[in-house]
C-alpha cells in the first residue's frame, strides 16, 4: 500500500542545546568499536579524520565520563577503544531508539488514518 504522508524524524539527544548523540555518531562509535581506531571508522563513514575527531571530542566533552580512549602507538600502531562508560551509552541509545521507532510506527498509523478519509 502506498502511504504518501510519513513522520519523518531521528532521535537526538542534546545536552545544553547541543546534540550529543543521534544516529550518525552513535553509528560513529560502534565502527570505532569494531574498527579498533578513529581514521578506520572515519574512511568507513566516507568522512574526514578531523570531522571524525571533532565528534569524538564533543562527545567526551559532554560525557560525564570518557567515551572514547586514544591509544598510543606501539608494535601494533595506535588505536581506540570505546569504553565501558561509552558502551552503556550506545546499548542506551539503542534502547532508546527502539522505543523510538515504536512510537513513530503508532504516530504513522494514526496519520495514515488521519489523511485517508
Amino acid at each position: 500500500m502506498h502511504r504518501p504522508y510519513r513522520i519523518a524524524n531521528k532521535l537526538e539527544i542534546e545536552k545544553n542545546h547541543v546534540c550529543f548523540l543521534n544516529p550518525k555518531r552513535i553509528e560513529l562509535l560502534k565502527l570505532i568499536h569494531s574498527e579498533g581506531s578513529i581514521l578506520s571508522a572515519s574512511k568507513v563513514l566516507r568522512m574526514s579524520y578531523q570531522q571524525a575527531w571533532m565528534i569524538i571530542r564533543d562527545i567526551n566533552y559532554s560525557a560525564s565520563l570518557p567515551v572514547v580512549v586514544r591509544q598510543r602507538g606501539g608494535t601494533n600502531g595506535g588505536g581506540a577503544i570505546i569504553t565501558d562508560y561509552g558502551q552503556k551509552l550506545i546499548e542506551r541509545y539503542d534502547m532508546l531508539q527502539a522505543k523510538f521507532q515504536s512510537c513513530l510506527s503508532d504516530l504513522d498509523e494514526e496519520l495514515q488514518a488521519l489523511c485517508t478519509f
